[in-house]
């Protein structure tokens, strides 16, 4: 449904700002139990925090040292229900804890809180926990530190595309009734007599006054921004933090094993995790109080993961001359005062902006974790009084998406790029299979298949949230002119669009995955 139609129809029952994987995952859900929804992300789905994460589907073994078994064994049960409903996406991963000098637990604790994390899971999914005598360890991870006395092995998993997962929520939301909405922006949530009223959104210069009979804020990092268009606002709800990675390009592939440890100046969780043949390091944990559109790794963030990277790996190597480029995404937490950034609350809340003394109908969500997006939904979606139950969540994950690639004759690095897409792996390979980057493994017709069926309005849509060829080491460089005239073909632009849509690619890969050496150049400037 366009936006003219939403205008001149019938009250929407929710309005969902913010095209996350949580505002993705509450329209599915509204939709699906009878609610008439339209959801309005300002830049493109996944955007925000989805798209930046440490891109792993974890239970929260650091909870466990909080106390919160609640949020646990729900992310846990969500863990195993993604791991089999979505193998294409969501995989096992092995983690390496080793016991260093600088371990903040003796090793009889993380053996029992594991043993705890292996019970909570009901052992579903993934291996139990391992204890890794001293040689084991050096043999399965000569990289680590000589002074590293064995360890543990464990599982959690890996999402290996979030921004992918999150258009699957966002397209199933649409094939239940829902009307999906990215680059539109809210302008203004209007109210009469302390009751939502409408949203007015923004479109290509157009405006759009859309009733609502509620509307909820999903936007992330921006729901204190958000906010402030309702006519009563309510106070500040998020308590943001800064979380940065790096991607390094190693002498050797890193294998499969990833790293999960404390870092030896300050004792946060540290993670080091394969991606493809580069390896993904973070992060950190810095409170942020600068507009989230301006989120952008800092030199110091990036000294600090170098440093650490350094203690923990030292058969790696790693320098900041190694590293292929930054990230940095923030965490939208609930807002506290004073304590260590690590102790904040993972667990989402659901906040009503009438008891808040705002306006009737409207809910604001605040924290969260990427693997917890559909009890999220339920509970909102509860407060709304659907008409009816939906049907139960399919266990069932797609067929015949393995036989498809191995059948297919591509090279293995695109094998492993195209499984992301899973039952859509046929129609993608039905147009186009050259291989557009050889750094991804990248082909045609996953270009095709975006224009035709995935809501693409940019060639950053492309090349960042939809194929993901600018997590390679190239960061698509190497093939987006080539990629733009394929788009081109598609959506008709003009010789100039494709120079402006080129330009605005290379603008936005320099600011949000940006090099060592721009981040160094930054430094220098600002200093």
């Amino acid at each position: 449904m366009n936006l003219d139609d939403l205008a001149s129809g019938q009250p929407l029952d929710l309005a969902i700002i913010g095209g996350g994987i949580n505002g993705c995952a509450i329209a599915e859900e509204a939709a699906a139990r009878g609610l008439r929804v339209a959801l309005f992300e300002a830049t493109d789905f996944g955007f925000g925090t989805t798209w930046r994460s440490t891109k792993l589907i974890h239970g929260g073994l650091r909870y466990l040292e909080h106390g919160d078994v609640r949020l646990v064994f729900e992310s846990l049960r969500e863990r195993a229900w993604l791991l089999k409903t979505r193998p294409y996406l969501v995989t096992p991963q092995r983690f390496l804890l080793p016991m260093l000098p600088w371990t903040r637990r003796p090793a009889w604790q993380l053996r029992a809180g594991l043993a705890t994390y292996d019970m909570l899971a009901l052992y579903r999914g993934v291996p139990s926990h391992r204890r890794l005598g001293r040689e084991r360890l050096r043999a399965m991870a000569p990289y680590l530190p000589e002074p590293a006395n064995g360890g543990f092995s464990f599982f959690d998993a890996r999402v290996h595309s979030p921004e992918r997962l999150t258009l699957e929520l966002a397209l199933s939301a649409e094939s239940v009734g829902a009307s999906i909405h990215n680059h539109t922006a809210v302008t203004r949530i209007a109210e009469e007599a302390g009751q939502v009223a409408a949203v007015e959104v923004s479109w290509e210069g157009q405006s759009f006054t859309i009733a609502a009979r509620a509307v909820v804020n999903a936007a992330g990092p921006w729901v204190d921004a958000v906010n402030q268009l309702d006519d009563l606002p309510p106070p500040e709800l998020l308590g943001v933090t800064r979380g940065t990675h790096i991607v390094v390009d190693l002498d050797r592939p890193p294998g499969h094993n990833a790293v999960f440890s404390t870092a030896k100046s300050d004792g946060r969780v540290f993670f080091a995790v394969p991606q493809g043949d580069l390896l993904l390091i973070g992060t950190t944990d810095e409170r942020y109080d600068g507009e989230p559109s301006e989120i952008r790794p800092v030199d110091s963030d990036i000294e600090y993961l170098v440093a650490e990277a350094r203690e923990l790996l030292p058969g790696y190597d790693i320098t900041r001359s190694r590293i292929c480029y930054a990230y940095a995404g923030l965490r939208p937490l609930q807002k506290v005062k004073g304590g260590p950034e690590a102790a904040i609350s993972r667990r989402h809340a659901v906040l009503d902006h009438g008891e808040l003394g705002g306006a009737r109908g409207v809910y604001s969500v605040v924290g969260g974790k990427l693997s917890t997006f559909r009890p999220l939904a339920e509970e909102v979606v509860a407060r709304l009084d659907p008409p009816r139950k939906r049907a139960r969540h399919t266990d069932q994950p797609p067929a015949g998406w393995r036989e498809s690639l191995l059948e297919s004759g591509l090279p293995k690095p695109s094998l492993r790029h195209l499984r992301v897409y899973g039952a859509a792996i046929p129609g993608v390979l039905a147009l186009g299979r050259e291989v557009l980057c050889e750094h991804s493994g990248a082909i045609a017709g996953e270009v095709r298949h975006a224009m035709r069926n995935e809501h693409v309005t940019t060639l950053a849509d492309i090349m960042l949230r939809r194929t993901g060829i600018s997590w390679a080491a190239c960061r698509g460089l190497c093939c987006h002119r080539r990629i733009a005239a394929i788009a081109a073909e598609e959506a008709g632009w003009s010789s100039d669009q494709v120079t402006d849509q080129v330009r605005a690619f290379e603008e936005e890969v320099a600011y949000h995955l940006p090099t060592e050496e721009s981040l160094a150049a930054d430094h220098f400037a600002a200093g």
